[in-house]
């Protein structure tokens, strides 16, 4: 189970990951304008030594569910590091051509059934 975390608004639709008070990390993300109701990440950072420990994972998903619940669709992101359907992006549902990568969030789903898991 990973750590218990806190995600506060930075600015917009970008938030600081926090474990214990303290920011271990951060989503930057804003209205996508090539997508209506849609957001585009652009780079989501944990400090390395909290890397593989779930957070990543969990903020994720928190910060989506957020999202859905202001009435956005889609999450969409370019990886470059992507490599198969096990990576980070992929485990959490998203799907795409090439480096773009989408997710649809739209629905009465929770989020544990759009990334599958829990």
């Amino acid at each position: 189970m990973p750590p218990k975390i806190e995600l506060e608004v930075f600015s917009g639709l970008q938030f600081n990951i926090n474990l214990d008070s303290k920011r271990v990390g951060f989503i930057d993300a804003f209205e996508d304008r090539d997508v209506e109701r849609g957001i585009w990440v652009e780079y989501v950072y944990i400090l390395e030594k909290y890397r593989n420990s779930g957070i990543g994972t969990e903020a994720m998903m928190m910060v989506i569910e957020k999202w859905r619940a202001m009435g956005y669709e889609t999450v969409t992101l370019d990886d470059v590091h992507w490599e198969s359907s096990q990576d980070f992006w992929g485990k959490l549902g998203f799907k795409g051509d090439g480096q773009r990568k989408t997710l649809k969030i739209s629905g009465s789903q929770g989020v544990s059934n759009i990334c599958g898991s829990h």
